[in-house]
């Protein structure tokens, strides 16, 4: 019998246990070093230090085994460690697979402008992500991996603010404030609570129009656009699943936070565009209803927009939607060239929500489908020049 009270057969399995664990630890950090430098640059850093400090626990745990001055429950120990570094792990996977699918150009260069797009949104927050989009057969954020997925085989830019959808589902639980005895997560804190006061509000749901009014909120109408034109399937307005609400509801969601953003009428044609094009839509599938937002989700929405008020005030999109009208006169025509019409002078560096709002803006003044696709080709090419020249 060991010090631990371990019995010396146990004792041995447990020590072969962890030091295959520190193998397995090992292992991941040089895989992990096999990612392009570009993108290992956006993840090494978080990465590289979360498997080293589980190695060192590990190894202290090995010690401590060893020596005979291992915990009292040491078998749950190592437990905690592998869950840990199986989350590691899956991360690592997944950045491996999805950076040799960018390597092999299969996102057609999607990817580097949907980081681009989340940078930007990102520096105006107070969290960090520090990571990268992947390929997937849908947008989706994984909490246990931080990966976000743009959808396959589509890469369209058209797909772009779906992309901030998910980075939503990231950013809100991870903002916290110091509460003194704990950390609090305000987002988190608000889902408990209107979950305890309302027994009807799904889990789900709750996060999905979160994640909605995010979008709409920092990226502006082009996110609403791109759900009512291209993303939501009318002929299931009215049918929500496990995961997600109706379409109805997020549309009604959305269109309410341009509203609250819209005091100057500046989205009022754009706001008129999508509830002309969404309730056409319901209608020719025989799902129409009136738009609006039923408790607890309405609430839900009051409460949301007071914690993205609050919490990501300077993340909201406003002044750019100037500049992204200006660019969207210069968008669509064969007489504007082979490159995009660009405003001369320093202002020729566009942010990527202006260009991504710019694109939308010129699409639904068109209904012809070559004029449709020369506008994405142009707007593509004004998001690369602008990722160039490093807008700041």
């Amino acid at each position: 019998m060991l010090r631990s009270g371990v019995p010396d057969a146990a004792a041995g399995l447990l020590q072969h246990r962890v030091v295959a664990l520190i193998r397995r630890i090992k292992a991941g950090t040089r895989s992990a070093q096999a990612i392009e430098p570009e993108l290992r640059g956006r993840v090494g850093t978080r990465l590289t230090t979360a498997l080293r400090l589980r190695e060192i626990e590990t190894r202290e745990l090995l010690g401590a085994i060893e020596t005979g001055t291992a915990p009292v429950d040491p078998w749950t120990e190592l437990y905690r460690l592998q869950l840990a570094c199986d989350e590691l792990f899956e991360e690592t996977l997944s950045l491996l697979e999805g950076a040799a699918l960018r390597a092999a150009r299969l996102d057609d260069g999607y990817c580097g402008i949907a980081d681009a797009l989340l940078d930007e949104i990102g520096e105006l927050t107070p969290v960090a992500w520090d990571s990268f989009t992947v390929l997937g057969t849908e947008e989706i954020y994984v909490r246990s991996t931080r990966v976000i997925s743009v959808r396959f085989p589509s890469r369209s830019f058209w797909d772009l603010p779906v992309v901030v959808h998910e980075y939503g589902h990231f950013a809100g639980p991870a903002v916290t404030v110091d509460g003194g005895a704990r950390t609090v997560h305000p987002l988190e804190d608000q889902l408990q609570r209107t979950r305890r006061a309302r027994s009807d509000a799904h889990w789900p749901w709750l996060h999905e129009v979160f994640a909605d009014a995010f979008a709409t909120y920092v990226l502006g109408p082009a996110y609403g656009l791109a759900c009512a034109l291209d993303r939501f399937d009318p002929a299931a307005a009215r049918d929500g699943t496990p995961t997600h609400p109706p379409p109805n509801l997020r549309i009604a969601a959305i269109v309410a936070v341009l509203d609250r953003q819209n005091p100057d009428r500046r989205y009022d044609h754009v706001l008129h565009t999508l509830r002309t094009a969404w309730s056409g839509a319901t209608a020719e599938a025989g799902t129409s209803e009136p738009v609006a937002l039923t408790d607890p989700y309405g609430s839900w929405l009051d409460d949301c927009m007071t914690f993205l008020t609050g919490h990501l005030a300077e993340a909201r999109y406003g002044t750019g939607w100037w500049s992204a009208q200006e660019l969207a006169h210069g968008l669509g025509g064969d007489e504007y060239g082979e490159a995009p019409h660009l405003v001369p002078g320093p202002a020729a560096g566009h942010r990527m929500r202006d260009i991504v709002n710019a694109g939308w803006l010129a699409r639904i003044g068109t209904t012809d489908d070559r004029a449709r696709r020369e506008i994405e080709r142009q707007v593509r090419e004004l998001a690369e020049f602008s990722m160039a020249r490093e807008v700041p």
